[in-house]
């Protein structure tokens, strides 16, 4: 059986004339004569052994080899598109790959902004984003399965590099019409004996706010407990309680509409980023983080100033 000696010109012109539905849309897509890509359709068929257009009065309807030929071609177009896509990343320096994950609360908002911050720029960053517990992300940054993660304090591990230690404040949010809604600012004070939801026993979130709060001699009224601060935010919204979270939680619970409040007693919530000890700093990587400190210092800034926690 001889061999086929299918021309990339013939899959080209096939291609062609299966987007355009018209031998002369596909002349004019190819830049040649709607003779020529007759002649070549007519080549390829000849080549493959099938008729992949019917003739009729002038007009070509593909068959149904056409259509599963098609399949096969739009799938090796897709990977070419793929490399080409890649090659003008590498050829512009404003892309490559990047796997991120993050604790759950830097997944409420302030990390969507992060990238956005990167993608107004023009950049072609392709990024995979999860949210993992702050005790798995240095595990799956180490296995390599992530190129950079963001894990709540303290982070033990020899298998990765921690960066600088980063800390936002913490705030109360309430109720809707509780009656600390008035206040500008709420002290632990306040909250003696209130319904309080918590973060989960032995995270450092509820290890610090339970030092706070021991510190002051202060019981609280703790009917549920939550491992992640968005289910806390939802329990708080549905008037079960009051709590107090990090100020990523806070601000995103603030933009629903939630009432949330600056606490006087300082508490600070920490985290920091975590890479592989092998890891070198890519161009990609380059990009995120400096899209990350930008978006960062205005994020705490605005906390700080608590203008979007005011009554």
């Amino acid at each position: 059986m001889p061999e086929m000696r299918v021309t990339h010109r013939q899959i080209e012109a096939f291609r062609a004339l299966m987007l355009c539905e018209s031998m002369t849309e596909a002349a004019h897509l190819l830049s040649v004569t709607q003779p020529a890509v007759s002649k070549i359709i007519s080549q390829l068929e000849q080549e493959l052994g099938l008729a992949l257009f019917n003739r009729r009065q002038g007009k070509l309807s593909p068959t149904d080899n056409a259509f599963i030929l098609y399949a096969e071609v739009k799938q090796s177009y897709a990977g070419l598109e793929r490399v080409m896509r890649a090659a003008r990343r590498i050829k512009n320096r404003t892309g490559g790959n990047l796997r991120l994950t993050v604790f759950p609360s830097l997944a409420t908002g302030f990390i969507v902004q992060v990238v956005r911050r990167i993608y107004a720029s023009g950049n072609d960053l392709q990024l995979t984003l999860q949210a993992h517990s702050s005790e798995e992300v240095p595990d799956l940054v180490a296995s390599g399965l992530y190129d950079l993660g963001f894990a709540t304090t303290p982070v033990y591990s020899a298998r990765v590099h921690v960066g600088p230690v980063l800390s936002i404040p913490s705030f109360c949010i309430l109720p809707p019409h509780h009656r600390l809604e008035k206040r500008s600012e709420i002290s632990v004070l306040d909250l003696e004996g209130e319904r309080f939801i918590a973060t989960a026993e032995g995270t450092s979130s509820r290890l610090r706010t339970d030092a706070l709060f021991t510190s002051m001699n202060i019981a609280r009224n703790v009917l549920i407990e939550a491992r992640w601060s968005l289910t806390i935010s939802d329990l708080v919204q549905a008037d079960l309680g009051c709590s107090i979270v990090d100020g990523f939680t806070a601000f995103a619970f603030a933009k629903r509409g939630g009432i949330v409040r600056p606490i006087k007693e300082r508490l600070d919530f920490t985290f920091v980023s975590v890479m592989r000890q092998t890891s070198t700093i890519s161009n990609a990587l380059k990009q995120f983080n400096e899209a990350f400190d930008l978006e960062f210092d205005a994020f705490r800034t605005c906390l700080l100033n608590g203008e979007f926690a005011r009554p």
